[in-house]
């Protein structure tokens, strides 16, 4: 238990992963630069998972931060369980919260530089640094809106980081890999729509900060390893392609311009018999996703099931 008033709070998301998200865990307990009260929130693992969690928590020992399981014992997705600890750090009256996915790896001296971009600008509502993907490559330096496949794009996916004395920048979005938030505005946007359940609801939100005047920033002088879509079977599943795909119609639908529908539709529509390259099963997930996404369902936990059991 820390004896002083913690800098932040910090979410990380568990869902059938626990040795990732201890992993998480263990990093953000070395930090050195900032207090934290850290929380995982566990999203329906079940019982035995949420009790053996609960037990490897309690065998952590830091005297600088605390560390709590918060249990659903429902799905939430990524948007509930996220807007649920977003809420519960607002009624505790933190004025940052970090959000961490479990398949994060953060060294450390991470987390104080982006506490600091925060404090000393007040525009700005929501930062996140470099990720980098385990090959040491680029996994995403925030993003971008437009004509392209998704309708987004990861900047610098795939290339070299960007030098450490560049930046910062305004962004379209931050990923919700990892990113810093600043509670009262992030709140008073609606933190992070639960109709989206996961996947876009990260651009969501950042979309809603940005139209409420806000900066979303990326800063190139913090690094951190991502091991993207781990939960999800990996950036191919046929999961993350259903997630991917309904959701950008959606948001599509609600903030769309002539010329990102017009991306979507040659990318995610023309083109998509040759996704079928890369695998049918996830090819006929998108299919499927972007139908639904037409139709205007609201992916749940039951579309989880659905491709995970």
């Amino acid at each position: 238990m820390v004896d002083q008033r913690p800098d932040l709070r910090a979410l990380v998301l568990n869902y059938r992963g626990a040795a990732m998200t201890l992993q998480v865990v263990r990093d953000l307990l070395a930090m050195e630069d900032v207090a934290m009260s850290i929380v995982v929130i566990d999203n329906g693992s079940g019982e035995a998972e949420q009790a053996a969690l609960g037990q490897a928590l309690s065998d952590l020992r830091s005297d600088r931060h605390d560390v709590e399981l918060l249990v659903s014992e429902q799905n939430l997705g990524y948007a509930g369980a996220m807007s649920l600890g977003l809420r519960r750090a607002a009624e505790a009256g933190f004025e940052h919260l970090l959000v961490c996915n479990n398949d994060l790896r953060m060294p450390v001296g991470s987390v104080g530089p982006l506490l600091a971009v925060l404090r000393n600008d007040p525009r700005i509502a929501a930062v996140g640094p470099t990720i980098l993907g385990s090959n040491g490559v680029v996994w995403a330096e925030g993003g971008e809106l437009g004509f392209t496949a998704n309708a987004l794009r990861l900047r610098r996916h795939g290339r070299a980081p960007t030098d450490v004395s560049a930046g910062p920048e305004e962004v379209d979005f931050l990923t919700g890999a990892c990113l810093l938030l600043r509670v009262e505005p992030a709140l008073a946007a609606g933190g992070f729509p639960e109709d989206y359940f996961m996947y876009w609801e990260d651009v969501a939100l950042s979309y809603a900060l940005r139209r409420a005047g806000h900066g979303v920033v990326w800063v190139p002088w913090v690094r951190v390893e991502h091991r993207s879509g781990q939960s999800s079977g990996g950036g191919r599943s046929p999961m993350r392609k259903y997630f991917m795909a309904c959701n950008a119609v959606r948001f599509l639908r609600a903030h769309g311009t002539a010329r990102s529908w017009l991306g979507w539709l040659v990318f995610d529509v023309l083109l998509w018999p040759l996704t079928i390259v890369g695998g049918p099963g996830a090819a006929f997930a998108k299919l499927r996703g972007t139908l639904d996404g037409l139709r205007g369902h609201a992916a749940s936990a039951a579309d989880v099931a659905r491709y995970l059991g």
